[in-house]
């Protein structure tokens, strides 16, 4: 057993959250000894390759043991909420975006549907603008980093432009910002609280959120005799 745990620890493995049963395991007795014996485990590149991930147990059948049925794919992704980022603030242009945004329709004359519209309007033009303003910045640090080696490769055969150069150290540049700006929404959207403001590690809070969402997902609803399992009737 100890050797078993190393191998799990060396290999930073993760064990998927299990819907619907909390024991996989019966001596079948009129007073049963119930037991969780059968688990699985993921390494965090697998967990972040299918974050759709849907584990449960099935009967048990013939044996005492059920068999797990695990799903890659069985989530649907629910419309995104909107998140005030918070490095929007140090943008240029953000005031301005929000004064345009702040307006409804002058025929709402109640005070709170006035202000629910001024939020909505607000949100959703400061949504647009966000994406306009930082783009993906995934892609943007991947384009960034492939060019950087395209021209350092080159740099190895021959002697670089000035143009080549100045795009070089701009680039540079560009990809340090993004991190940091990267780090920031990742320390902003992540609830683990005993980390410092420099120990930000975006794997890690990807896959603590991974791992809240398929524990809150809702397999099925039931309604009387009926059980519902349709996210659109969900």
């Amino acid at each position: 057993m100890n050797y078993f745990r190393a191998f799990v620890d060396d290999l930073e493995l993760k064990e998927l959250y299990m819907h619907g049963r909390r024991f996989t395991w019966s001596n079948e007795r009129d007073n049963p000894t119930l037991t969780k014996i059968d688990r699985v485990l993921v390494s965090v590149d697998w967990d972040l390759a299918n974050p759709d991930c849907f584990l449960q147990a099935l009967g048990t059948n013939v044996s005492d043991h059920p068999p797990l049925h695990l799903c890659t794919q069985a989530m649907c992704t629910p419309k995104q909420r909107f998140r005030f980022e918070v490095f929007w603030t140090k943008l240029d242009g953000f005031e301005a975006a929000v004064r345009e945004a702040w307006v409804c329709d002058e025929a709402i004359v109640d005070p709170f549907k006035r202000l629910d519209a001024l939020f909505r309007n607000a949100a959703m033009s400061l949504q647009s603008w966000g994406q306009r303003k930082t783009g993906n910045i995934k892609v943007r640090l991947a384009v960034a980093n492939w060019v950087i080696l395209r021209l350092e490769q080159a740099q190895e055969a021959r002697t670089l432009t000035a143009d080549e150069l100045w795009l070089w150290r701009t680039l540079k540049m560009t990809v340090l910002g993004l991190a940091s700006l990267e780090r920031t929404i990742a320390r902003q959207r992540s609830r683990i609280r005993w980390l410092g403001a420099g120990d930000a590690n975006t794997r890690l809070f990807q896959a603590v959120a991974n791992g809240r969402r398929t524990k809150n997902y809702i397999a099925h609803v039931k309604e009387g005799d009926n059980i519902i399992t349709e996210q659109q009737q969900k």
